[in-house]
């Protein structure tokens, strides 16, 4: 509050001059009637001869710091919600035009905003309700400044939000991507921002023109929010796949890249000594080739290995899972869950690309 509007108001109650004189002596000299109504509303009415102030809402560092927390999370969430949309879009709607999409990409993509939901959110709701109940009890609390700078730094956000959404939905458009994809992310831009600046710009305009307003008529709009992001928060959870799952097609990739593995080092002992090794033992045991892992990760069985005739071999694995469908592997190395395995085609015998290594084990 303005402190010359704050003595004038002192002064003039003071001198007994009616309230009603006092507002129109400010309104004659300008001044904004919500800022009259303020600084007289500072003042209690009482016949008593010295002006009473009225209590105002002391910023603690408790109040600062819940509310930074609630902000925080909110703008989190709500980042979240967008990125695991976008990554639906993406998955429903594949655009060949963009050649660095995959749906393995995106499945990957959603995880991270799935748990930043998983943990910001319910921080969020905790605080909310826990700041409400505050309000309910003392609702001076309303007019608390932190909250206030918060809120309108919350609605400029979202203005920016706002104006870069339909920047992005004209560059897109341009740049070719399907005009579906772009006009479902734009969607999803402003229906979050969108919330977001009209739910907080109603509650500036209660505390503007009714200063009291319990917390809890502003609920309802809240639990929609609520509603909607718990939903998100499902098909993040559903688009994910289950931890198992994907523990154990990490797994099966660790699998085939070790099978990758064993094949060069045979590949280079067959080219070094003109025919395949007669075990697995033969081709790993060498110093240089130590780091090369001949066992299944978890069982730790050793892969199988075995000579079909002089010129093909195979290298076998038991698999937790078939490979997902959306995984972009080539198709050589797609499996069944359970045993498979893997015929390979021995390279002629000839200069290897890499130093010739002194022969370990049977010539």
């Amino acid at each position: 509050m303005n402190a010359d509007l704050q003595l004038f108001v002192r002064e003039s109650l003071v001198r007994g001059i009616p309230r009603s004189s006092i507002a129109d002596k400010l309104l004659a000299a300008g001044w904004p009637p919500e800022e009259i109504t303020a600084g007289l509303a500072a003042w209690v009415e009482t016949d008593f001869p010295v002006p009473i102030p009225r209590r105002r809402p002391y910023v603690s560092a408790r109040e600062a710091f819940l509310y930074l927390v609630l902000f925080a999370t909110l703008y989190t969430t709500a980042f979240n919600v967008g990125a695991v949309l976008f990554q639906w879009v993406d998955l429903t709607l594949p655009d060949a035009s963009q050649p660095w999409e995959s749906p393995r990409n995106s499945i990957d993509a959603v995880r991270g905003p799935t748990a930043g939901l998983i943990i910001a959110f319910p921080i969020f709701l905790l605080l909310a309700r826990s700041i409400g109940r505050g309000i309910t009890r003392e609702p001076d609390k309303r007019g608390s400044k932190v909250r206030k700078w918060l809120t309108y730094l919350t609605l400029f956000v979202a203005a920016v939000v706002l104006i870069g959404d339909m920047t992005f939905l004209v560059t897109r458009i341009l740049s070719g991507e399907l005009p579906l994809r772009v006009l479902l992310k734009v969607g999803v831009v402003l229906a979050i921002a969108g919330t977001v600046f009209g739910h907080y710009l109603g509650e500036l305009r209660r505390d503007e023109s009714e200063g009291t307003t319990p917390a809890r008529e502003l609920r309802v709009p809240p639990r929609l929010a609520a509603a909607a992001v718990l939903g998100v928060l499902v098909v993040g959870l559903i688009l994910g796949g289950s931890p198992n799952r994907e523990r154990h097609r990490q797994l099966d990739a660790r699998r085939i890249q070790e099978l990758q593995a064993l094949k060069e080092v045979v590949d280079l002992y067959t080219r070094v000594h003109g025919q395949l090794p007669a075990t697995l033992d033969m081709a790993t045991g060498r110093p240089d080739v130590s780091a090369i892992h001949s066992k299944d990760p978890v069982s730790g069985e050793g892969y199988r290995y075995r000579v079909v005739d002089p010129r093909h071999y195979q290298l076998c694995a038991k698999f937790d899972a078939a490979t997902p469908p959306q995984d972009q592997v080539a198709e050589f190395w797609r499996h069944p869950r359970g045993s498979a395995c893997f015929d390979f085609d021995a390279p002629p015998p000839g200069p290897s690309q890499t130093p010739v290594l002194p022969p370990v084990g049977r010539p």
